[in-house]
């Protein structure tokens, strides 16, 4: 069990936590610790489940920082489009973007898009293993 003086994660949910025999609420956590920790998630995490918890996480979520970088690979097999997922995302960051990882679904005018969204440089690699 975990002294009284260490916080303790449990669940996304908004447990109340045990800090020094008070009660502490998830939500009541400041924005640079909350995205800290949701910054550990996947994008996917992120949009589907962590900006819905509460109204204090869903601020963090939107918050362009969170979007500086973005990475889009391993994602599994999703239902949803993942070129308009990555629209999205970049749009989130509110030309605050700083790298992208964009791998197997990357088409021109995603490239396209992305270029017009960012304020610096756009570097592509081509890997011989990918493609």
């Amino acid at each position: 069990m975990a002294s009284s003086s260490s916080l303790v994660l449990s669940s996304p949910s908004l447990t109340p936590v045990i800090k020094d025999g008070e009660y502490k609420n998830w939500a009541e956590l400041p924005s640079e610790l909350t995205s800290s920790i949701l910054q550990r998630l996947s994008l996917v995490e992120i949009l589907e489940n962590a900006q819905k918890v509460c109204t204090s996480w869903r601020r963090v979520c939107k918050d362009p920082s969170m979007w500086r970088k973005i990475v889009m690979h391993n994602l599994g097999n999703l239902w949803y489009d993942r070129e308009i997922m990555c629209r999205h995302v970049v749009d989130r960051s509110q030309g605050g973007l700083i790298e992208i990882e964009i791998w197997y679904f990357c088409t021109d005018s995603l490239l396209n898009y992305i270029a017009d969204r960012l304020s610096l440089c756009l570097s592509l690699m081509r890997s011989s293993w990918c493609c």
